[in-house]
């Protein structure tokens, strides 16, 4: 048993090293099903790997990412958490979405690395700010 448990840790962190992140796509206009998917950063593209099936998302082209969670909760004793991240990109003139599903260690580390290649803050989904205009007009003295 433990044996087994330092396995799978080894295996996870020789993962995120080798700058491969698995992540499950959850939907959005990626051609892919929604199972597990590799993503990995190569020469400023995000590469996502599905059953062989390659995809490649220049960098400079991602012009947003969000992030969030979602809790569940059963009987009051169970909690279940899970994080997703967003990501928005230009291709061909049109806009494209994909939103992935990641767990703990996988969401921080892919969110990390997405934030340094792009240079942009992840907009939390559950945080966005309200701009709210009561209708004052501007007056002047």
């Amino acid at each position: 048993m433990r044996l087994s448990l330092l396995i799978l840790c080894f295996s996870t962190t020789l993962l995120a090293a080798s700058g491969a992140y698995p992540v499950t796509y959850a939907g959005g206009g990626l051609p892919l099903s929604q199972r597990k998917v590799t993503a990995r950063f190569d020469n400023g593209a995000v590469v996502f790997v599905q059953h062989g099936q390659r995809l490649t998302v220049p960098v400079q082209s991602i012009t947003a990412i969000s992030c969030g969670s979602d809790v569940h909760r059963r009987m009051k004793v169970a909690r279940t958490e899970k994080d997703y991240i967003g990501v928005t990109w230009t291709s061909d003139n049109r806009e494209v979405e994909a939103l992935f599903k990641a767990s703990g260690r996988e969401y921080r580390d892919f969110l990390k690395a997405l934030e340094t290649s792009t240079g942009m803050k992840a907009v939390d989904a559950h945080k966005v700010p309200v701009v709210v205009h009561y209708g004052l007009s501007p007056t002047t003295i």
